[in-house]
């Protein structure tokens, strides 16, 4: 049996948009593609349906496992990214979740 996926949700405030993408986002990359990562949204302006939305970008990453999430966020190439992630966004107002895939229970007649 195959472990479930997981799935990061990442709602960022970015301070300098151009500074991250040459610096966080392009190199970040590389990683994603060796530790099989699969981008599912990253957007600037999703559509609110409800609520109010004040990040400056929305990325969904898709992970295998969550050993493959804990491996990528563990990778030694990728910790001078995160340090730069968060010289780059507000930490405060920024935030990561990592969240299963949702298997719901079997239907009942």
């Amino acid at each position: 049996m195959s472990e479930t996926p997981v799935y990061m949700i990442v709602q960022l405030d970015v301070t300098d948009m151009p500074t991250f993408m040459a610096d966080y986002a392009g190199p970040l990359q590389a990683i994603n593609v060796r530790h099989g990562v699969e981008t599912l949204v990253a957007t600037p302006s999703p559509t609110v349906l409800e609520g109010s939305y004040d990040k400056s970008l929305t990325v969904v990453l898709k992970f295998s496992s969550p050993g493959a999430q804990k491996a990528w966020y563990s990778d030694p190439d990728y910790q001078p990214l995160l340090k730069r992630r968060f010289e780059l966004t507000d930490t405060d107002s920024s935030v990561a979740l990592v969240v299963p895939q949702f298997s719901a229970p079997p239907a009942t007649s």
